[in-house]
């Protein structure tokens, strides 16, 4: 599944210049005022070391120049920091975990799926069962039951569980899903279906791939304001812990989104894809059996 993100990702990477130094400028002051701090509330000693730290105007313009480039090099270090840590925070949330909790997580979320899809299963054999009764009223409760039991299966997650993480496992389930229905390859496909798809359409899967990238990025920053509250203020640290809840509902808001979309386009545009690689579509739809075509077509024998 990293294939279609990294190809949608190549857009954003233009933007990183302006993203670190700004974030970064603002992390070396709030260290800066955390370190005068000490664990303690005593603002006014904090005020006085960052008066320290400043250079005196009095100073040759040389000085000044040469201050004002430590300064942007340091906070540029601290953006590629947070930069890098960000890529790492992704990989985590998005990559199979293999060791512990990873096995024990799992299996929960199976135990969990499989509850609400049975519940599931027995409102919707209810609901038959009343239909066949002519019981309408009854077969009509029993269908309202059946899908609340399917909205709470499906915050688990859409298929049956195969990663601890409920990111990584969206994403795959997306994939299994096309190619279930399709059988097609998301990973092979998604780069010329990106080459077809409509610019509203593009808009939004960029736009939904760019928020989940501010999010690993909230949580690298938050990461690391969390280390210096750890080391000379414990406020920043709490705050450093909320910014991080706050990223990761953000992420996992912004891969459900992203994943929604990517399998939308591929219910959309999908028939695009068979005409421009000339594969017929006897009914107009995909099957799994052109779909298998259009797979060997993309490998071209590889």
């Amino acid at each position: 599944m990293r294939g279609f993100l990294d190809e949608i990702g190549k857009q954003l990477a233009g933007r990183w210049m302006a993203l670190l130094t700004i974030p970064g400028l603002l992390f070396l002051i709030t260290t800066a005022a955390a370190r005068g701090l000490g664990h303690t509330m005593d603002f006014a000693r904090a005020g006085d070391r960052l008066r320290h730290l400043t250079p005196d105007h009095g100073e040759p313009p040389a000085t000044l120049v040469l201050s004002a480039l430590v300064v942007l090099a340091l906070a540029t270090f601290a953006g590629l920091l947070a930069h890098w840590m960000s890529a790492a925070i992704e990989e985590l949330w998005l990559t199979p975990w293999r060791l512990w909790p990873a096995g024990p997580l799992l299996r929960d979320r199976r135990r969990r799926w499989a509850r609400a899809h049975w519940r599931y299963q027995q409102a919707d054999q209810r609901r038959e069962q009343a239909e066949l009764a002519g019981l309408v009223q009854t077969a009509e409760a029993h269908a309202r039951v059946a899908v609340q039991q399917a909205a709470r299966r499906n915050r688990i997650a859409l298929t049956r569980p195969r990663h601890a993480g409920w990111m990584a496992d969206r994403l795959n389930s997306c994939g299994s899903r096309i190619m279930g229905q399709y059988g097609l390859d998301l990973d092979m496909v998604w780069p010329r279906m990106w080459l077809l798809l409509p610019d509203p359409a593009r808009t939004d899967v960029r736009a939904a791939r760019e928020r989940f990238s501010q999010a690993s990025g909230l949580a690298a920053w938050s990461v690391l304001y969390v280390v210096v509250g750890c080391l000379w203020w414990y406020p920043m640290a709490l705050g450093g812990l909320s910014a991080g809840f706050l990223a990761w509902t953000r992420a996992r808001r912004a891969v459900g989104n992203l994943a929604d979309l990517v399998e939308s386009s591929m219910d959309v545009h999908s028939p695009l894809l068979a005409e421009h690689l000339g594969v017929p579509l006897p009914d107009g739809r995909i099957t799994p059996a052109i779909g298998a075509t259009l797979r060997e077509r993309i490998r071209k024998g590889a």
